[in-house]
């Protein structure tokens, strides 16, 4: 890399570059590839871009940063969508920190930097016969990146989130200092790094579960044409007595049928939208070993169906990854570049069957975009025991999400429509997964959002990030 003039670099941060060297960028052909994340909606360039290879050089940015009041945004691979990995300042890009430490098949964990790629942690693993208890769809996120916000997926119902399963992080807070925390050192360090979106600490490490999985996984698909069937079924699957299937998820699927006129008087063609039946595929995983398939009738007795479409074998690695070909696509029709921010939320059980009909009833077939689709992701709480992760409470939780896209002439009417699921959601009593849109914008609001645990953040918030120079502006303290 060519050393960047002295021109190009902002007074304050020269020191910094000359401690650097090379893995610091100030060129605006670098700065610009972190203007935007997964959301493409929000768009902000860092003055520069820090390319940390371990928690000393993190520790040096922040220590200066600190000194000369210069924000920092840890930023993994920017799966936010309303600008959490965004900065002003200066941007710490954990690439780098790309090794996987060790594993130990014995004690069943896998030591991470903060950069690991899940996939990369999936490919490893299960090539010794272990993987990781809780995948999200996407495995092309970092460790270190789900675990500041959660990190959830079809396995959540059994195993939490994938920050319940963290054992041991290595974390620079916003004073400089290094820390390595877990339930015993450090357990409140611990709790507050995770789910906080980099707020307290920048995590470099993480020592994260593994269990034993069998080669093999079968994978049924039920299609439900009503809610309340399928719901039923889930609450059946997720009982602690009823240990089938490993894993459990659901979508709402529409069936376009039409178009209905909306208002009167109007012009031949004019007011209408589209319509639908919608439906609730459900998907299911057994595990089995060669030789010991499953037994299908047993396996799906007391379940009631519309229909069994499916039922197909794989792999452990090949269902991990199963998504990949979707995402592909989506690259290639140019999904994955137009913005495309998703609200997801986690409901009671009690209200979401009301909540989700009522939004499903409003939204025409079509109205995400190509690829656009709506998440359902049932889940016992007691799975759980993140503080900053918030949930409804109760003994289950229904997770529902609109993962839309649409071209940004559009983006307007879009970030409109998901305001209002997202308020009539917490008028449910339902809690937003912060990595998504969010739009909170006072600190009666986050207040709300993190109930009986905001005084303990706002603490942590005092005592780790002194200055305040972590990512500022997205959760508003004062």
């Amino acid at each position: 890399m060519t050393p960047p003039s002295t021109a190009e670099i902002p007074l304050a941060l020269t020191a910094l570059a000359e401690l650097l060297g090379d893995c610091i960028a100030f060129d605006l052909a670098t700065r610009e590839q972190f203007e935007t994340d997964f959301g493409r909606w929000r768009h902000q360039v860092p003055m520069a871009v820090a390319r940390c290879r371990n928690a000393v050089e993190v520790s040096q940015v922040l220590r200066h940063c600190r000194a000369h009041g210069i924000a920092v945004a840890p930023r993994s691979q920017g799966h936010t969508q309303s600008g959490q990995s965004l900065t002003a300042g200066v941007l710490i890009d954990t690439a780098a920190m790309n090794r996987i430490v060790a594993i130990d098949e014995a004690a069943g964990w896998a030591d991470c930097e903060a950069g690991v790629i899940w996939r990369d942690l999936v490919v490893e693993a299960t090539g010794r016969g272990l993987i990781p208890p809780v995948l999200t769809n996407n495995l092309s996120v970092t460790v270190s990146g789900t675990t500041s916000v959660a990190g959830l997926g079809v396995a959540s119902f059994r195993h939490g989130t994938q920050a319940d399963n963290a054992l041991e992080i290595e974390c620079v807070t916003g004073d400089g200092e290094i820390h390595v925390c877990s339930r015993e050192v450090e357990p409140e360090l611990f709790d507050m790094v995770r789910c906080s979106l980099g707020q307290i600490a920048v995590i470099t490490r993480v020592k994260t579960r593994l269990r034993r999985v069998e080669p093999l996984v079968r994978l049924y698909t039920l299609v439900y044409d009503d809610l309340g069937t399928f719901m039923a079924d889930a609450r059946r699957i997720m009982d602690p007595a009823d240990g089938r299937f490993a894993s459990l998820g659901g979508i709402c699927s529409p069936a376009p049928l039409g178009f209905r006129r909306i208002g009167e008087g109007m012009e031949l063609g004019k007011g209408m939208i589209g319509y639908g039946l919608w439906l609730f595929p459900l998907y299911l995983t057994v595990e089995y070993a060669p030789g010991s398939e499953p037994d299908d009738a047993r396996v799906l007795a007391g379940l009631s169906p519309w229909r069994h479409v499916q039922t197909q074998d794989m792999t452990a690695l090949e269902f991990a990854r199963r998504m990949e070909p979707m995402f592909e696509a989506w690259r290639l029709s140019g999904y994955w570049d137009q913005p495309h921010p998703w609200m997801e939320t986690t409901l009671p059980w009690e209200n979401a069957r009301e909540y989700i009909e009522t939004v499903l009833a409003n939204l025409p077939p079509g109205a995400l975009g190509p690829g656009g689709h709506v998440l359902l992701w049932p889940a016992r709480t007691a799975t759980s025991d993140v503080p900053l992760f918030r949930h409804p409470g109760g003994e289950c939780v229904l997770g529902w999400g609109i993962l839309g896209s649409v071209p940004r002439a559009k983006l307007d009417e879009m970030l409109a429509q998901l305001d209002l699921a997202s308020e009539l959601a917490i008028a449910y009593g339902g809690k937003r997964y912060l990595s998504g849109y969010i739009t909170f914008d006072s600190p009666e609001r986050w207040a709300a959002h993190f109930g009986d645990q905001w005084q303990r953040l706002r603490a942590a918030k005092r005592r780790w990030d002194p200055d305040g120079i972590l990512a500022p502006g997205f959760i508003q303290y004062e």
